[in-house]
């Protein structure tokens, strides 16, 4: 059997439910966040407190607290890739979560985009292995959530841009040959999670935003840094204040 013939309907021997057992119970909404940053800014806020932790191979991450128009809502830093990414998720929809809103960097494929304008993914090329185990064979996973997204952009003015997304699990293979090829698919930004965390909200019936920045480039070719190294604190409160106006209108 091949990775993409991995989807399998029979019932799981390991479940996120046996290994959270009686762990405290978490607010409906999760906002998920990539950088170290932005957790340093969230411990210096009044507006959110500390609320639990997950335990992630021994490491504790810490999860955050804060409550808007009467909504509590939590946020948590997530490891990078779509495997860690989704058993966060997982472990976290077990708690209690039913709705996930994710930001974070991608890297720019061609040069059309707007300058300074979020990126709003519309479908995600299946270049990794987690979603082959949550839904059946496919190039593409649809982001069924954008179109609400697009909604509460407009209505609070953000500058956004819509595009496929390429979703590969290894950055250091990112080959000129993949990449034209995922430009001809549509794709216009690559990243690591999208269609993981997209392929679980469909197998699991859950709801997950996911609006993205630009960071780096490949577009010629060549692999510009731009502003990956970086501390990019202005551009995390930003997309933390949107991700807060989200969970307003879901």
């Amino acid at each position: 059997m091949s990775l993409i013939e991995s989807y399998d309907e029979s019932k799981e021997i390991v479940k996120p439910e046996i290994f959270v057992g009686n762990a405290k119970k978490l607010p409906a909404i999760a906002i998920v966040c990539f950088k170290k940053e932005l957790i340093d800014e969230i411990e210096q806020r009044d507006d959110f407190e500390e609320y639990s932790y997950i335990n992630v191979c021994g490491d504790i991450i810490k999860i955050y607290k804060t409550a808007i128009d009467r909504k509590e809502v939590i946020l948590y830093k997530t490891l990078m890739g779509g495997s860690a990414a989704v058993s966060m998720m997982e472990e976290m929809r077990c708690r209690g979560v039913e709705k996930f809103i994710f930001f974070g960097s991608c890297g720019q494929l061609t040069a059309d985009l707007k300058k300074e304008a979020f990126i709003i993914p519309t479908k995600a090329y299946r270049d990794e292995g987690t979603s082959y185990h949550y839904i059946p064979l496919s190039d593409f996973v649809d982001i069924e959530t954008y179109k609400k997204l697009v909604t509460i952009f407009d209505k609070n003015n953000i500058k956004y841009e819509l595009t496929r997304t390429w979703t590969t699990d290894a950055v250091y293979k990112e080959t000129e040959k993949k990449a034209e090829n995922r430009i001809n698919l549509g794709c216009k930004v690559v990243e690591m999670e999208c269609a993981s965390i997209m392929a679980v909200a469909k197998s699991r019936k859950i709801e997950v935003y996911q609006f993205l920045y630009i960071d780096d480039t490949l577009d010629g070719g060549i692999w510009d840094l731009r502003t990956l190294k970086e501390d990019r604190t202005d551009i995390l409160e930003q997309c933390l204040e949107i991700a807060l106006n989200i969970a307003k209108e879901i």
